[in-house]
């Protein structure tokens, strides 16, 4: 018999390219979620728009759109051809759609609109989930607009000394940042970082003062390009990481004469002046000096920024900076917890794409590899136990945004309670669940072997290697992983410390007793809950910021392993109860004994319903 023939480049063997199905049909972790997290009627009125929107975000031509935008990154040019200055800002076509189309399908309007009530934000932000590993990053100035027009929205609220003049430009600069319409839309920046101080703020060397007689009438003719007041401040610093160089607008922290306490301001990015004739814009003041040469984002335009008498508006109250501006960084510190399961969720949707024809040894389909599958099982369960925890802050923010409703949410039986848990939980949130998916990815990546390390830019929807590289910064910006931690330990030693422990043990406590039970598995979850109430009440404060990480995943845990049960027993699916009992057996070494004695092929069988959503065996209820 004749030797086969070798390979060839045209010949032998070539892999059947995997199928990345939209995870609105194929995702059972996300379709359980819109089920736990939305009631029933709006479930129904959504289910087109969440099957429609997670086929666009991987359809050819927004998927050929991230491809323009990777290999055309922004650029600065200084100069024109003359060599004026002349400071320019370029950015892929990809880029600029993307940008437009995040913008026409609500990626921040969504949270505004009013249609859903306290349901806005989970709506918005399980359309975020789709949307972010697709969106080329534009999801990074949706983030900062969303949290300036919180900002904004707010300031105008409690605005009482606002003039008339004021409430109008507030409120026209909020209709943009709340729009649709790409032709009127803003997005935002949010420029804090700077050389001395990194995450800590209080190293900020940006200064504001009010602009002199002279520099108001020799500006009088100055506007922001939408025809509106630059501000009667002027701010002079040196922004070090500006993500959003192209934005529209900022806010920033700066500080002013005779302070060294931080105030809030809001500026035009563009300004236009007359010249010859014509109305010309440029940079308010701005002086972009390089842009970041970044592991990811590159897409994404982030520069160094030389302020140089840039206008401002001050916003609120002198020197109550660091105050006023955690409202934008709860809103940006929830998008990354949220645009990470984003990226997590598609990183595991391409393993089990890949796994479904990729064949091995024997010609067996990887999906049919036990070890294989085992290891993507426990990448799911991180997966579910993530999103649950990230939406839930998203439905107390949903909750504290309007009061009036609470009585229609079912995690939560009050406002105060949603207001302690969403400052508790968007830190805990946003380390915890961008270190998961940084995790996640790399174990995705390597399930589909030298594939996954590839820049596949002919077939991008497969590009993990991508995903994997933008991932990497959602545990750096918006505070690292310790800066969480320490934030967490701030709010436990505050004031209303002790009393956001007792509601999160009461609010466990009445899930148990409305279980009908309380059972071995909401006694693992509170006894751990006892353990962190212990430390915080017997260590001092440095002794808290040293183990500060440990008692920051104990909590997300904690959260996470409460809504898991609760899904578990809302209707016994069984795969939702073999997740919560492997989140559970983390911290219980009874549970980890009691699944580890049973036989490996029921385990086996498990793993595989769990990441393929298979028909499952019949197992033990919580």
């Amino acid at each position: 018999m004749p030797d086969p023939a070798p390979s060839s480049a045209t010949s032998g063997f070539f892999q059947p390219k995997p199928q990345v199905i939209s995870q609105a049909e194929e995702d059972e972790i996300f379709q359980r979620a819109i089920s736990f997290f939305l009631p029933l009627d709006i479930q129904q009125q959504t289910r087109s728009e969440f099957s429609d929107w997670s086929q666009r975000v991987i359809s050819p031509e927004v998927l050929n759109w991230i491809v323009n935008a990777e290999e055309n990154p922004p650029s600065l040019r200084h100069q024109d051809t003359f060599g004026r200055s002349q400071a320019k800002l370029i950015t892929s076509e990809g880029w600029r759609n993307l940008q437009a189309l995040g913008l026409k399908q609500g990626t921040v309007a969504t949270g505004y609109e009013g249609r859903f009530g306290i349901y806005d934000r989970v709506l918005q932000f399980l359309r975020i989930i789709l949307w972010s590993p697709s969106s080329g990053l534009v999801t990074c100035p949706s983030a900062m607009q969303d949290g300036a027009a919180a900002l904004l929205k707010k300031h105008i609220q409690e605005g009482k000394d606002l003039d008339t003049e004021e409430q109008a430009l507030y409120q026209g600069v909020l209709h943009k940042l709340t729009s649709r319409d790409p032709a009127v839309a803003w997005t935002s920046g949010q420029w804090m970082t700077e050389r001395a101080g990194g995450s800590d703020v209080r190293g900020t060397e940006t200064r504001a003062r009010p602009l002199t007689e002279t520099e108001s009438s020799e500006q009088q003719n100055l506007k922001s390009v939408d025809g509106g007041s630059l501000g009667n401040w002027w701010v002079d610093g040196y922004k070090w990481f500006s993500s959003a160089t192209d934005a529209d607008m900022t806010i920033l922290l700066a500080k002013t004469p005779n302070s060294d306490n931080l105030s809030v301001f809001y500026a035009p990015i563009k300004r236009q002046r007359l010249i010859n004739g014509h109305l010309v814009a440029e940079f308010n003041g701005i002086n972009p000096q390089r842009l970041k040469n970044k592991l990811g984002t590159k897409a994404l335009p982030t520069a160094e920024l030389e302020l140089k008498g840039m206008r401002a508006h001050q916003l609120g109250k002198k020197d109550v900076g660091v105050k006023q501006i955690s409202t934008v960084l709860t809103l940006t510190r929830l998008h990354t917890a949220i645009g990470s399961i984003g990226y997590l969720g598609r990183g595991l949707a391409i393993s089990r794409a890949f796994a479904r024809v990729r064949r091995v040894g024997g010609g067996r389909l990887l999906l049919d590899v036990p070890v294989h599958v085992k290891s993507m099982a426990k990448e799911h369960v991180e997966y579910k136990a993530h999103t649950m925890l990230a939406l839930f802050a998203v439905s107390m923010l949903g909750i504290s945004e309007h009061a009036a409703s609470v009585q229609q949410s079912s995690l939560v039986s009050s406002v105060e309670q949603a207001r302690l848990f969403l400052r508790l939980l968007t830190p805990i949130a946003k380390a915890l669940v961008s270190l998961a998916a940084v995790n996640g990815l790399r174990a995705s990546m390597e399930s589909l072997g030298g594939v996954g390390y590839l820049e596949n830019n002919d077939d991008p929807e497969l590009n993990i290697a991508r995903i994997f590289r933008d991932a990497n910064v959602m545990t750096i910006w918006e505070g690292t992983s310790n800066i969480m931690a320490d934030d967490t330990i701030r709010v436990l030693t505050g004031r209303e410390g002790q009393k956001v422990l007792d509601t999160l043990e009461n609010w466990c406590r009445d899930f148990a007793a409305k279980a009908g039970s309380f059972d071995y598995q909401y006694r693992i979850l509170l006894t751990e809950l006892r353990r962190i109430k212990e430390q915080v009440a017997t260590m001092d404060r440095s002794e808290l910021q040293f183990h500060s990480p440990e008692i920051m995943e104990s909590l997300g845990w904690f959260v996470a392993g409460t809504l898991l049960v609760q899904d578990a027993l809302r209707d016994g699916n069984p795969i939702a109860n073999e997740i919560a009992l492997r989140w559970l057996a983390k911290k219980d070494a009874r549970q980890q004994q009691k699944l580890s004695d049973r036989p490996w092929q029921e385990t086996a069988m498990l793993d595989k319903s769990i990441v393929f959503g298979n028909d499952t065996p019949s197992v033990s209820k919580l």
